[in-house]
């Protein structure tokens, strides 16, 4: 040619021809899903097209399923939510006296087909004691979850709970003649026995006979109230029924 150009100078190396040959072959699965381009794929090419593809939508995919399995156990295998939960404050002593009352008292009653409808427990700690953790914020969020719907504990710190709201009084809960059948065991909040049911806020259990009755359980004046009762009424009336106040 006139240019001196000869054919040599347009051919191509064998590395780009190895490209063009690469370029040519995926251009096959341009048009069709990725699904269908792993299925077509030698053996050898699947895996570095999988992990390159797929892999980090499978991870994915397998976290979502672990966490929804793990949600689903929960659910499936979690007890019955409490109908009486009695937190006893500053009772860290007595949690063997009260966890035997609680079990006395599913037993009494026959219509409890569960032993977890009834709870107590003694974890919980108000106050100024350096030996102990302050509770009082976990205190105020099982309350105001319903988690807690009976509490007891000694006058001092009975007021002081009643102070913060987390006390619901008797009146609101139980009957004006249930009440004045258990008279001479309701008390205000720091303790002191009052004339009207209707402004009483607790019940005294130094004149419970059940409470004296149960070895180890503190005879000085404790007082029981009720709290923030939301599922229903029925089983912190008949504990209290139950105690038998004279």
């Amino acid at each position: 040619m006139a240019d001196g150009r000869h054919d040599d100078d347009y051919a191509l190396s064998d590395e780009q021809k190895a490209a063009v040959a690469e370029l040519s072959r995926s251009n096959v699965y341009a048009k069709q899903s990725k699904w269908k381009t792993l299925h077509e794929l030698p053996m050898a090419e699947k895996w570095p097209y999988f992990k390159e593809n797929f892999l980090s939508y499978a991870v994915i995919i397998a976290v979502v399923v672990v966490i929804v399995a793990a949600f689903g156990v929960s659910y499936l295998t979690k007890g019955p939510r409490a109908e009486l939960s009695v937190e006893g404050i500053n009772m860290g002593g007595y949690a063997d006296q009260l966890d035997r009352l609680g079990s006395d008292f599913v037993k009494a009653e026959k219509k409890i087909s569960d032993s977890r409808l009834v709870q107590m427990d003694t974890s919980i700690s108000i106050g100024d004691s350096e030996n102990t953790q302050d509770g009082s914020a976990r205190l105020l969020a099982m309350v105001s979850a319903g988690q807690i719907n009976m509490i007891v504990t000694d006058a001092d710190t009975f007021a002081e709970v009643n102070n913060r709201g987390d006390i619901t009084k008797p009146a609101e809960i139980m009957g004006e003649a249930q009440l004045e059948r258990i008279r001479d065991s309701l008390v205000d909040a720091k303790g002191n026995p009052v004339t009207d049911v209707k402004k009483a806020v607790g019940f005294d259990l130094s004149k419970s006979k059940v409470w004296k009755s149960v070895k180890g359980l503190p005879q000085q004046q404790m007082i029981l109230g009720f709290s923030n009762v939301t599922k229903s009424k029925e089983m912190p009336v008949r504990f209290v029924e139950y105690l038998r106040f004279e």
